[in-house]
């Protein structure tokens, strides 16, 4: 595949020269993308800093200097995919994407079909122009609440609602930052002929297929799977907390909170325990109680029935027992998922002091398709994507999930919309699609052609800067919208992919897989790099994929001497092409176990789906992107 060189040239040339000579700068790159690909599937380190560790390699070894770096850190690129973080978190601020909830309950009428017709439907129109993963995140409580209430497994609605993001995504070079990271290394390269709609005919035809299946056979194969929301005993939304003072010459002084269960309160469970006002960290049996301390208790609302009934006060122990009712209060039932970056990953309930810090209970883990509900405390480590059954006062909730500690899945919260600045975020996506799509018929007159100068970048710029400017999100919450992982990840994988093309490495890819394919026509190429993206962004993370196969896609058009857009579409197409794994793509993540999924649901649905639309992709791509 390299170019061979002799031994005796190692000896007469210097170490420097020698570096910087091409055949090695290819293998030092080859090896660095095996390296990359690797460290991506066993998770060594956050994907984003193995991405940029390995632009710091290729600066050390001076396979690109500074100049070079700052110019892949300057890409339309990764700055698009900030602007459209930005214009989606003001159409979720402004209430536009929560009334989809609305017209959900209104129109599904409380069966399944209708509500899976629905959910897509919604979740495709919108995914063209709006980052996918706040659209998962805000329907995924509205399908859960849904479900609950009318007795329907959230499994058969949470895979289609990501799978239809996803081939939302496909319609518009801004729908999926797969599409956007294409589009910054093809330009690099010198090819400007893709436009804001160049993909919507092929990608309308993708999608409409993929949304026939989800409704057909798809549903079919869907699975009913238990998700914590069936562990919610009745009634157990109508517990209470009471706080109980621990009175002079009580039985208690001395024992531990547990032996005050054994005893005096069996079937409640305590939340806290307060000496002067301050919440003790100790665990539950290394605490003595002492005279004035306060417990805080759950309990349910037959146990103060029963309490209340035995004892003739109200929500009371008579002091003969040693305690004295206090206070009360409602408490909540809460599902919530384990964020992306959330700082809950990687600890103990035990390590996080969670009980002590919040005053919740976690009553269950839901992982992989199973319950957890035993031993959680110390021996469960917390990981993405967990979902928590959780009980306690709506205070500790809102602590919780303000600071995206967690993704509520059965109740937002307390968040106000700014739903009087809705026409300044109506206004900035109008202008933002309108011009657009005029500027994608560049080809038909000089007027399309005064738009076609309004690139993805400018437009998303324009639009992210008048929501913000007219106070549809505030400054704070916009650098707070920008999952800044992503944009680190297409830095490192953009400087990974210019490597490639200044060192000669896709070149000589691309002609010696064209010199061994060449007999069978561009038409299998085209077919097998769609195949190849598809399998890899399976494995590793869509953005790595796109980056890394778009350079080599131009390459192989130029080899063949066709245009280069068909090899162009079939990497966007390709490396979005997630529907077979649960880690391929992050909206998949977010749905696996808050649907109760097992891993190999994802492959029963969504293999079908995949060679479905590859097949697809074969025999429709060169009809809208003819080779010549």
């Amino acid at each position: 595949m390299f170019d061979c060189f002799h031994t005796s040239l190692l000896a007469t040339l210097p170490i420097e020269e020698w570096i910087h000579s091409s055949p090695v700068q290819q293998w030092i790159v080859g090896i660095l993308l095996i390296f990359i690909f690797v460290s991506f599937v066993k998770e060594w380190l956050p994907v984003e800093i193995t991405a940029l560790s390995a632009t710091g390699l290729l600066m050390v070894f001076g396979i690109l200097n500074t100049k070079q770096v700052l110019s892949s850190f300057g890409n339309s690129g990764p700055l698009t995919v900030v602007c459209m973080f930005i214009l989606s978190a003001s159409l979720e601020k402004t209430g536009l994407i929560a009334d989809l909830s609305k017209i959900f309950n209104r129109v599904s009428k409380g069966r399944e079909i209708y509500a899976l017709v629905v959910i897509t439907l919604g979740a495709f129109a919108v995914s063209p122009f709006v980052n996918n993963t706040p659209v998962v995140v805000i329907l995924m409580p509205v399908v859960l609440s849904f479900c609950r209430e009318h007795e329907i497994a959230p499994s058969k609605l949470l895979i289609p609602l990501s799978f239809a993001t996803i081939l939302g995504g496909t319609c518009t070079v801004v729908g999926t930052s797969t599409n956007v990271v294409v589009l910054g290394q093809v330009q690099k390269l010198g090819y400007d002929a893709i436009k804001m709609f160049t993909l919507a005919p092929m990608g309308l035809l993708y999608a409409a297929f993929g949304l026939i299946y989800l409704w057909t056979i798809g549903r079919k194969l869907l699975p009913n799977r238990e998700t914590l929301s069936t562990l919610l005993p009745q009634g157990s939304q109508k517990d209470f907390l009471l706080q109980m003072r621990i009175i002079k010459d009580s039985p208690f002084i001395g024992e531990s909170p547990l032996e005050l269960i054994r005893r005096e309160l069996s079937g409640m469970k305590i939340v806290e325990v307060r000496r002067k006002g301050v919440t003790l960290q100790e665990e539950l049996p290394n605490i003595q109680l002492l005279e004035g301390d306060r417990v805080l208790v759950l309990c349910g609302t037959r146990k103060i029935a029963q309490a209340r009934e035995a004892k003739g006060v109200d929500l009371g122990w008579d002091e003969t027992r040693g305690l004295e009712a206090l206070e009360q209060r409602d408490v909540l039932i809460v599902e919530g998922m384990v964020d992306i970056d959330s700082e809950f990953a990687g600890h103990t309930l035990t390590e996080l002091k969670f009980r002590q810090r919040f005053n919740v209970l976690v009553l269950a883990i839901h992982r992989h398709g199973k319950n957890i509900t035993q031993n959680i405390g110390q021996s469960t480590r917390l990981n993405e994507g967990d979902t928590l059954l959780l009980e306690g006062p709506e205070d500790g909730m809102d602590r919780i999930l303000k600071k995206r500690r967690l993704i509520p899945l059965s109740r937002r919260s307390a968040e106000l919309h700014n739903r009087h600045k809705r026409g300044w975020a109506i206004t900035a996506m109008g202008i933002f699609i309108l011009f657009g799509l005029l500027g994608s018929f560049d080809k038909y007159g000089a007027f399309f052609s005064f738009f076609s100068q309004f690139d993805p970048f400018y437009l998303s710029f324009i639009a992210a800067l008048l929501v913000v400017i007219t106070g549809c999100i505030k400054p704070r919450e916009a650098y707070r919208s920008v999952d800044w992982g992503i944009i680190f990840l297409i830095l490192g994988m953009l400087c990974i992919g210019d490597a490639m093309s200044q060192t000669g490495l896709a070149r000589t890819i691309a002609e010696t897989v064209v010199s061994t394919v060449g007999p069978f026509g561009p038409v299998f190429m085209l077919s097998a790099l769609y195949l190849l993206c598809s399998i890899l962004t399976e494995m590793v993370s869509n953005n790595a994929v796109a980056a890394v196969m778009a350079p080599l896609a131009y390459e192989m058009a130029v080899k063949f001497g066709v245009d280069p857009m068909p090899f162009i579409m079939a990497v966007m197409f390709g490396a979005s092409a997630s529907f077979s794994t649960p880690i391929g793509y992050q909206t998949n993540t977010y749905v696996y176990n808050a649907g109760g999924y097992k891993f190999s649901d994802f492959l029963r649905v969504g293999l079908p789906l995949n060679i479905a639309l590859w097949i697809l992709f074969t025999l429709t791509a060169p009809f809208f992107f003819p080779f010549h």
